[in-house]
This record gives structure tokens, C-alpha cells and sequence, in this order.
């Protein structure tokens, strides 16, 4: 009797030691090889840079588009710091066509007097600014009318004309204070150090359910100096969403795409609350190279309805979903990119 207890216990301790060597094995993190993340981006950038250039000019008013341009120049800034090449011609395109969008929507002579679409002017200044243009009159204008659309409480006026790149209060007030802030001229420091603990206040009292809003919760809250600990919960909220196959999806009715996957990884890392070498970026970023379609790019379904007549950017597949496709293969790319080390100065 004596033998056979000692017999199972030896077993169940063996079970053990197997079960716990089997958990650790699962738990070792997918290595991306820099390599194959530089080869990806490389790919992926010069469809972007291509197709944005098209955008621009096949559009009735030569517009920069948030998916094609803004976007893209965020990627660029990226790349460069990485050692990726970037057609400088391309550039000067998307710097060109950004300052004639916030000319169009601007009056010179009225702050007020701006197209009414919230998301232009945030999108467009952070855009400018990853090509490194300089602050000017047409900044100065496109500032003023965004911190004229800030409330008393901190967040901002926004609207959900087309989702998910024009939707979300907290998205709006993220990219609307981050634009202040790197545009705001001098004269203006007292006023904007005031607007930005009020929407930081307004940013930590969020409870959002929403991927996006979460993402951008997180990414908003860093930019105002929210403090790591004020992070943490937001954070945790976001990598409890993550899918089994790595990924993060829109909604929860969806599955996992390349848009919420790079949103989430890029707003983890930037925020300093995940680091590129830990285990769910890299899962993150395996799902990412699994999903690059052989052309190079993302694809992703649109959910939004059309507010202009369709043409195409020659953005692979070239349907009436290819402009939320450009923008998810950016943001996949900028999830990428962050887990490569900088160049060689």
C-alpha cells in the first residue's frame, strides 16, 4: 500500500513537471527577425507612397487623405529614423498636398471660419509635422481653430461622418491636443499647459469599451503626462482584447485586422507600457507578417459609407475598401517599425 502511494505521488509529480515544462514552452515568445520586419515595411511603404501620390491626383480636389497622406508621412518619419529608404519626391508631394487641405478649409482672416471637419486639421498637423515643415500661418490658423473647438471639460468637438478614421470623442481629443501641442507657438504656452491637464483630467476619466478609443485613451493620456501608474489599467484594458492569434480587432463582432492590430501595438509601445521585445508585441507583430498579403499590403473590410463619388488610388485590391486598407497597412507598418532599432547615426 505503502509502494503504491509513494508510486502515484512520483507520477503526479512527474505529470507536473511535465505540464509546467509543456505551459513554459507554450509561453515562449514568436521571434520576428529584423529582417523580415525591413522587408515587409520595404514592400509595403513604397505601395503607400505610390498609391498616396495617386490619391492626390485623382481626387476632384487634390485632396490629402488621412489614409493616404497623414498617415504615410508618420511612416516616413519612421522609416527614416530606421534606415528604410524614402522617396523624398513623395515627400514634398504629401507636404504639398497637406498645406493645400488646410489652405482650402481656412479663412486667413476669420480663426472661426474652418472647414467643419474636426479631424482634418489634427490629422494633417501631425502629419506636416513627421515631414518636419516648419510652423507658419497656415499652422498658426489650423492651431487656433482647434483649440477653438475644445470644451470646458477638455475633450473636443468631433464628429462620426466615417468610421473608424473620423469617429471617436476620444480619438478626436488625442489627436486634436497632440497637434496643439506640437504647433501651438510660444505665445500660447500658459494657454495650452492649461488645456492639456484639463483634457488629461478628461482622458483619465474615460471608460471606453471600444478598441480604438482605448488606443487612443492610452496614447492621449502619454502625450498629456499622465503618470505610469494613471496608464497601467488603460493599458491592461487594451492587452486583454488581444485575440488568440495575436491580433486586435475593431469591434468585437469582428475578427482581428491589420488596423486595430497596429493601432494597439503602436499605442502599447509609444506609450511605454509594452516594449517590441516582450511576448504579446511579438505575437502582435507574427499576426501582422501572417496577414501582409502577397501584394504588399493589408487588407481590410470597409464599414463605413462613401461621402464622395469612388475612385481608385490603385491601392491593391482597388475596391471601395482600399482606403481603409491604406489606412490599416500604415499603421500596420508603424507597429513594425517600432520594433526596429534606429540607424546607425
Amino acid at each position: 500500500m505503502k509502494k503504491r502511494s509513494i508510486l502515484t505521488i512520483s507520477i503526479l509529480a512527474v505529470l507536473i513537471i511535465l505540464m509546467n515544462l509543456f505551459v513554459s514552452w507554450k509561453n515562449i515568445p514568436v521571434g520576428v527577425s529584423d529582417s523580415d520586419i525591413r522587408q515587409s515595411v520595404s514592400k509595403s511603404f513604397l505601395i503607400l507612397e505610390k498609391s498616396g501620390y495617386l490619391f492626390t491626383e485623382r481626387s476632384r480636389l487634390k485632396c490629402a487623405g488621412c489614409h493616404h497622406t497623414t498617415l504615410t508621412s508618420m511612416v516616413a518619419a519612421s522609416a527614416r529614423e530606421k534606415g528604410i529608404p524614402v522617396i523624398d519626391s513623395f515627400s514634398n508631394k504629401r507636404v504639398e498636398a497637406m498645406i493645400r487641405n488646410l489652405k482650402f478649409a481656412s479663412n486667413p482672416n476669420l480663426i472661426d471660419q474652418f472647414l467643419t471637419v474636426n479631424f482634418n486639421a489634427p490629422y494633417t498637423l501631425l502629419g506636416l509635422y513627421a515631414e518636419n515643415y516648419p510652423p507658419g500661418i497656415i499652422t498658426d490658423i489650423s492651431v487656433d481653430y482647434t483649440i477653438s473647438q475644445s470644451k470646458p471639460d477638455g475633450s473636443f468637438l468631433t464628429e462620426s461622418g466615417r468610421v473608424p478614421l473620423e469617429s471617436g470623442d476620444i480619438h478626436c481629443a488625442a489627436f486634436s491636443i497632440r497637434a496643439i501641442q506640437l504647433y501651438a507657438s510660444a505665445s500660447k504656452k500658459n494657454l495650452v499647459d492649461a488645456l492639456v491637464r484639463t483634457t488629461r483630467r478628461w482622458l483619465e476619466a474615460q471608460n471606453p469599451d471600444q478598441q480604438q478609443e482605448i488606443v487612443f485613451q492610452l496614447l492621449g493620456m502619454h502625450w498629456c503626462g499622465s503618470s505610469h501608474d494613471l496608464k497601467l489599467p488603460v493599458a491592461q484594458k487594451l492587452l486583454a482584447t488581444q485575440h488568440a492569434d495575436g491580433g486586435w480587432s475593431q469591434l468585437t463582432t469582428l475578427g482581428s485586422d491589420a488596423y486595430a492590430t497596429g493601432q494597439a501595438l503602436y499605442a502599447l509601445c509609444e506609450s511605454g507600457m509594452v516594449k517590441p521585445s516582450d511576448e504579446v508585441y511579438q505575437r502582435g507583430l507574427s499576426y501582422l507578417l501572417k496577414t501582409q498579403e502577397s501584394s504588399g499590403v493589408w487588407y481590410v473590410q470597409t464599414r463605413s459609407y462613401g461621402i464622395q463619388p469612388f475612385f481608385s488610388s490603385s491601392f491593391p485590391p482597388n475596391d471601395e475598401s482600399q482606403f481603409i486598407s491604406a489606412a490599416a497597412t500604415n499603421w500596420a507598418d508603424l507597429a513594425l517599425l517600432e520594433a526596429l532599432p534606429d540607424k546607425v547615426k
